[in-house]
């Protein structure tokens, strides 16, 4: 009989506790949200407007005369599905300029994120620090990118869709494979997670 290729009992305790830790985390996560959070826009409409005003303030800040502003409306949803959906409009003025849905507020990202710092083994005190510099960090680069998107529509409108879901995205999750990886560090997170080899 030929060896199995992959075998369940090879993989090192510490790496099995932590994909189920993960594969837990996300499950809950996806549940909570689904079912609790996500209909009545519990956490997504305080962050998606405080992210569209952050934004509006971003680009007042340096384009003083161009009244730029942050307006609740609805919009057309994407994705090939019928319906309308709430966003928060950055304006010049009353000129629409772009349109931030709940999809583009960060929540699943800094969830991500919280979730596989929540498993890696490290002190409370780690974790919490880089779980809250962590959440301000991402929010912090996705109202640069929201502003970006808006200086990007107006000046190159042409690079929009390649900005919006290449460009941009790579750079946020770049910061956050940049976090995980400064995270991992951590001496007691690598002698946790050595891997050794199968005894025979």
């Amino acid at each position: 009989m030929t060896r199995s290729f992959f075998r369940l009992h090879q993989i090192p305790g510490p790496v099995k506790s932590f994909l189920l830790k993960a594969a837990v985390l996300f499950v809950a996560w996806k549940v909570v949200y689904l079912v609790f959070l996500a209909p009545g826009r519990v956490l997504d409409k305080p962050l998606t407007t405080a992210v569209a005003k952050s934004t509006a303030g971003t680009l007042a800040f340096f384009y003083p005369a161009d009244d730029y502003n942050a307006a609740p409306g609805i919009h057309p949803i994407i994705e090939g599905r019928e319906g309308m959906e709430p966003v928060m409009m950055i304006r010049s003025g009353n000129d629409v300029l772009l349109n931030i849905a709940d999809a583009c507020n960060g929540l699943e990202v800094v969830a991500l994120y919280a979730g596989l710092i929540l498993c890696l083994p490290a002190s409370p005190r780690r974790k919490l620090a880089y779980i809250l510099g962590g959440i301000v960090g991402i929010e912090v680069l996705n109202v640069i990118r929201c502003a970006g998107l808006v200086l990007v529509y107006l000046h190159e409108p042409e690079y929009l869709n390649f900005s919006h879901h290449y460009l941009f995205t790579l750079v946020v999750y770049a910061f956050i494979f940049w976090l995980w990886y400064l995270y991992s560090r951590n001496p007691n997170i690598a002698k946790n997670l050595q891997l050794h080899a199968p005894s025979r």
